[in-house]
C-alpha cells in the first residue's frame, strides 16, 4: 500500500509497505479520506510529547470496513483500556492508557489503517465521505461544548474563526444556544460569512465590540489574548480553554482574580469521546448541504508535504486527503 511515512521532523517520505494485518478484536479498514490536522502539521515541523519517529500520521479518517463500499464508517482515534474509571465514567478521552491514531500507532496517511472495532461508527448513507473525514474535529467541539455546559438560552462567546470556531458556532446553535465567533482575520470571517449567516452567528475582528456578558467563552484559537474572554463572562459562567495557549499573558494574575471575584468556571477540553463522534455525524449529515467551505482543498497523499505549512499557519479550513480517486 502507498503511505506517507514521517521519517524525521520535517521530512516526509512517500513508500509502498505491507497493509497491516488487524489483531485480536480489531479490523481492517480502507481509507477513503482523511483530513490534515493542524497538529500534524506541528507534528511535521517540531515533533510531539507522544510520537516516536518514523510515524504515519492521520487521525480524522473515513474508510470502508474491509474494503466494503457497503460499510462506511468514521473513526474515533483512540484505543481506550475500557476498563479504567474514565472508561466506565464515558470519559475514555482521559484514558491513562489511551493510545492515538498518527500519534501512538500508525494513522490514515495510508491506504490502509487497523482500528479497533469500538472505534468504528456507521456513517450516513447521505454524508460524503470527505465530510465523514471532518467527525472527529466536529467531535471535539461537541466534547468542549459539554465541557463549557453550554444549553439552550445561553450565549456563547467563541475566539477563532477557523474550522473548529465554526464547529464549536454550529454545535452551539443546534442545542439552542446564541453564539458569537471573534477574530481578528477578516478572511477567515469572510470565507464562512454565508454560512454563519445561514446558522445565524455573527463574526467580528475586535472582542471590544462583543457587547454584554456571556454564559460560556470558548477559545478555539492560542493566542494569549483569548484569556482576557474571562472579562466578559457573567459571575457564575464558565471559560473553557479549548485550545492550549502558546504563552500566558503577562495580566494572568488579574484574570485568575476575576476568576476568584466572579466565581467563574475554568475548564478544560481535551479530544473527543466515542459518544460525540456519533453525534458530529449526525449533525454533519444534517449540514452537509452548507459544509462544503470548509474544505479548502481535495488533494493527493503525494501533495500533502507541499500544503503542511499552510496547515500549520492556521489561515486555512480543511485540507482533504482522497483515496477514492487515486490510481
Amino acid at each position: 500500500m502507498k503511505a506517507l511515512v514521517l521519517k524525521k521532523r520535517g521530512v516526509f517520505e512517500l513508500l509502498e509497505t505491507p497493509i497491516p494485518e488487524p489483531e485480536a478484536n480489531e479490523v481492517s479498514i480502507t481509507v477513503a479520506c482523511c483530513s490534515v490536522c493542524r497538529t500534524d502539521a506541528k507534528m511535521w515541523q517540531s515533533g510531539h510529547r507522544d510520537l516516536v519517529l518514523p510515524r504515519i500520521p492521520g487521525h480524522e479518517i473515513s474508510g470502508y470496513v474491509a474494503g466494503d463500499p457497503a460499510r462506511p464508517v468514521s473513526i474515533w482515534p483512540g484505543t481506550a483500556c475500557g476498563t479504567c474509571r474514565y472508561c466506565k465514567g464515558g470519559r475514555e478521552n482521559l484514558c491513562p492508557s489511551m493510545k492515538i491514531l498518527g500519534f501512538h500507532r500508525n494513522g490514515g496517511f495510508a491506504e490502509h489503517v487497523t482500528v479497533p472495532r469500538t472505534s468504528l461508527f456507521a456513517v450516513p448513507q447521505e454524508l460524503p465521505m470527505p465530510l465523514a473525514a471532518l467527525a472527529e474535529p466536529l467531535a471535539c467541539a461537541l466534547h468542549g461544548l459539554d465541557q463549557a455546559a453550554v444549553d439552550t438560552g445561553d450565549r456563547v462567546l467563541i475566539y477563532g474563526a477557523g474550522t473548529l470556531g465554526i464547529f464549536l458556532a454550529l454545535g452551539a446553535q443546534a442545542r439552542g444556544a446564541s453564539a458569537l465567533i471573534v477574530d481578528p482575520c477578516r478572511e477567515k470571517l469572510e470565507k464562512s460569512r454565508v454560512f454563519c449567516a445561514h446558522i445565524g452567528v455573527p463574526g467580528i475582528e475586535d472582542p471590544r465590540e462583543a457587547s454584554g456578558e456571556f454564559d460560556a467563552v470558548i477559545n478555539a484559537a492560542s493566542a494569549p489574548a483569548t484569556l482576557d474572554g474571562l472579562l466578559k463572562i457573567r459571575s457564575g459562567g464558565r471559560f473553557c480553554l479549548f485550545s492550549n495557549l502558546a504563552t500566558l499573558p503577562e495580566s494572568g494574575s488579574q484574570l485568575l482574580a476575576v476568576l476568584h471575584y466572579r466565581e467563574l468556571q475554568l475548564v478544560g477540553a481535551y479530544g473527543c469521546t466515542r459518544k460525540a463522534i456519533e453525534s458530529a455525524l449526525d449533525l454533519l449529515a444534517v449540514n452537509r448541504g452548507e459544509l462544503g467551505f470548509l474544505i479548502e482543498r481535495i488533494m493527493s497523499l503525494e501533495d500533502v508535504p507541499a500544503v503542511m505549512a499552510d496547515v500549520l499557519g492556521g489561515e486555512q479550513f480543511k485540507y482533504i486527503i482522497d483515496f477514492q480517486n487515486q490510481t
